[in-house]
């Protein structure tokens, strides 16, 4: 089975309806068939849980049939369960949901529950994956305990269960440049800890890269164990570890930390781009990958311009490679 591209919605802001069509009609002329979806809550992120899906489009399956009606189909949702959304958690704190944390076993019952409502969401609109961070940032809780990291593992096997048994929804857990699982090393824990029939790891070229972790021999490490793919590239790495700093989701990605990088992720076959995905392509080819590789951009000024740049390496580059 030939690999499915597809594409993150979350670089487009369209909080409106014609919006949104538009997008997604311009995912599906560069080429690509599936869209992923990110949660959030308010008027920037309508499509970002069920109750503001059905504020503005009536039902799931209507929002289904719109995605559809754009050459399109729902691929994955990406959701952070340490991340409050309104209404979402009954408990509270400070007028917000309380953060759920795969650390603290305490949170792990609302963790799955938090993960059900997304599984079930996605189901009804015909998705496959629900990509979720195992872990916070470092600069949160620090370095990581084996004792901790099999701690979060069975979180997370508990979610896989879940979304698999009752919705036949895969789990990946997505490791970024600011998680406390900060190494090859700890994500080799996480994959030892975690059980393979109901996880998955979710491999972002760009965030591994800037951790400073090769995306190609993590990918040939643990290939049986990938279900989900991110393609961007990045000209840079964290050099100065500013991950540990405080707030560095603000002070290092938004601000570009003490170097002042004005941008840390590209499009595909950027000059200067640290991502091999030729290798990694040939690799996953190599190895029968069969699940979404879904193309982003984050901070892009131009999603669309971005959109087919990636679109154009896709078909000029990639679909050459044996």
């Amino acid at each position: 089975m030939p690999v499915k591209w597809g594409y993150a919605i979350g670089q487009w802001n369209c909080p409106r309806r014609e919006q949104q069509e538009r997008v997604l009609k311009v995912m599906s002329a560069c080429g690509f068939k599936g869209v992923e979806l990110r949660f959030g809550s308010g008027r920037w992120a309508p499509l970002g849980k069920r109750d503001l899906i059905e504020l503005n489009f009536g039902s799931v399956k209507d929002l289904k049939g719109f995605v559809e009606s754009c050459a399109m189909q729902v691929a994955s949702f990406y959701y952070n369960p340490t991340a409050p959304l309104e209404g979402e958690d009954p408990e509270y704190w400070m007028g917000r949901p309380a953060p759920r944390c795969a650390l603290n076993p305490d949170d792990h019952a609302r963790t799955v529950e938090g993960a059900r409502a997304f599984a079930s969401l996605l189901a009804e609109l015909g998705g496959t994956c629900l990509v979720v961070p195992p872990v916070p940032s470092y600069w949160t809780v620090g370095s990581l305990t084996d004792a901790q990291i099999r701690t979060a593992a069975e979180c997370w096997n508990k979610v896989g269960a879940m979304t698999q048994s009752e919705y036949g929804i895969s789990t990946a857990l997505h490791l970024d440049c600011l998680s406390a699982l900060h190494s090859a090393e700890a994500i080799d824990k996480l994959m030892e800890f975690t059980d393979r029939r109901y996880v998955s790891l979710a491999l972002d070229t760009a965030e591994l890269t800037i951790a400073g972790i090769d995306p190609v021999a993590l990918y040939e490490k643990h290939h049986a164990r990938v279900g989900h793919v991110h393609f961007k590239d990045t000209l840079h790495t964290d050099e100065l570890s500013e991950y540990k700093k405080p707030f560095a989701e603000f002070e290092l990605l938004d601000e570009g930390g003490e170097r002042k990088i004005d941008r840390w992720f590209w499009e595909m076959g950027t000059d200067g781009g640290r991502v091999d995905f030729p290798a990694l392509f040939a690799a996953m080819k190599k190895h029968s990958y069969e699940g979404w590789v879904i193309v982003e951009c984050d901070h892009t000024a131009n999603p669309a311009e971005s959109a087919l740049l990636n679109s154009w390496y896709v078909q000029a580059v990639l679909s050459k490679v044996e």
